[in-house]
């Protein structure tokens, strides 16, 4: 009775063991993959003259930039290898999205474009993806830094990436860029 009470508790020891050492990559794949599809608990990008903050922005539509964000990463997620030439716009257009008087830095910006279409290029990316990471980003440039919309954004923006298979390095790389960019007004 004992011995076969010890090879449960063993086996169930050991099954327990092979879980918990899946690693967090995977289970965060089988997160990003359980959500597909799903719209996120996103708060909507700021409306045209107004900022994250509350505070009275430039006249300008963010939706038609978030539109061009969608063109740039439907053309890059096409290609093989994103050209320089399609990172700039890209920058430009997330630029764009970017409200109110504190806006990230064009060099942030223009590195977060570089890790994003380094990470996107030649993925298969579902037009719902690519837009709940337009929409994510479109967040995550005018939330301030370390608020509740900026962590859903980012995470927006991670699962968005793990559903494309971007590599974790990829994904890490434009999550660091997101987080790097700086509020100081132009």
């Amino acid at each position: 009775m004992k011995t076969s009470f010890l090879a449960l508790t063993l086996a169930t020891l050991c099954a327990a063991s092979s879980a918990f050492g899946q690693g967090a990559a995977v289970i965060i794949k089988q997160r990003a993959k359980e959500t597909a599809g799903r719209p996120l608990n996103l708060p909507p990008p700021p409306q045209p003259g107004q900022a994250a903050t509350g505070v009275a922005a430039p006249q300008g539509a963010a939706q038609p930039n978030v539109t061009k964000i969608l063109a740039d990463l439907a053309i890059i997620k096409s290609r093989p290898q994103a050209t320089q030439e399609q990172k700039d716009k890209l920058a430009t257009n997330l630029g764009g999205v970017a409200l109110g008087a504190h806006k990230p830095s064009t060099e942030a910006v223009q590195t977060l474009a570089n890790s994003l279409a380094d990470a996107i290029a030649g993925k298969k990316l579902s037009s719902a993806d690519q837009t709940a990471l337009a929409n994510s980003l479109a967040v995550a440039l005018n939330a301030a830094a370390g608020s509740p919309q900026f962590k859903a954004a980012l995470q927006g923006v991670q699962d968005a990436l793990y559903l494309a298979n971007a590599n974790e390095a990829a994904i890490q790389a434009v999550a660091k860029a997101l987080t790097g960019l700086t509020t100081k007004a132009k």
